[in-house]
């Protein structure tokens, strides 16, 4: 019966402090939830691995008003995110969609890494000696971790090898 009454609030963190608020929120007997985005790293020094989907949230299971203030009162949160005074509920269904895409990983693909980027694809290069250039995807190597990509440069065109996560697909307008 009390699984009935609790819900999925949205709750603004401390910058960067994802992890230990949803520590403290644990042994406070409330369930936190932070959807994870293994993300392309952007620059050389950038974290690598996961990182949190909604940078500064998460998502609290908890009974409402009874617990409000296990979760407002705990290190690492700021406040529970409300509107006009109402505290943002989120739907089962978005809490299930998220953690279906993060599968048994833990943390959600980028959809080129989940599905592929086809043959022919615009991609930029996001770090290495090449960052920052655009070229032609034109296919992965044995065991998908490295790929190659067609790059004009010093007026010719130039196939080199790369590491597959430093490419980002070139979306069209």
């Amino acid at each position: 019966m009390a699984e009935l009454s609790q819900q999925w609030v949205v709750v603004r963190t401390k910058p960067r402090q994802e992890k230990s608020a949803m520590h403290h929120l644990a042994q406070r007997e409330v369930t936190p939830y932070c959807p994870m985005f293994l993300q392309p790293p952007w620059h050389p020094r950038a974290p690598r691995g996961p990182v949190p989907l909604f940078a500064g949230y998460i998502f609290v299971r908890c009974d409402l008003p009874e617990q409000m203030n296990a979760v407002r009162f705990c290190p690492g949160v700021l406040a529970p995110v409300s509107f006009g005074g109402d505290v943002a509920i989120v739907d089962q269904g978005l809490i299930d969609v998220l953690k279906a895409r993060e599968a048994s990983r833990g943390y959600a693909l980028p959809t080129e890494q989940e599905v592929g980027i086809p043959s022919g694809s615009v991609v930029r290069l996001m770090n290495g000696p090449f960052e920052g250039i655009e070229g032609v995807f034109t296919g992965y190597l044995r065991g998908g971790q490295r790929a190659t990509v067609l790059l004009e440069l010093l007026r010719g065109r130039h196939e080199v090898e790369v590491e597959y996560d430093s490419l980002a697909l070139v979306r069209a307008g």
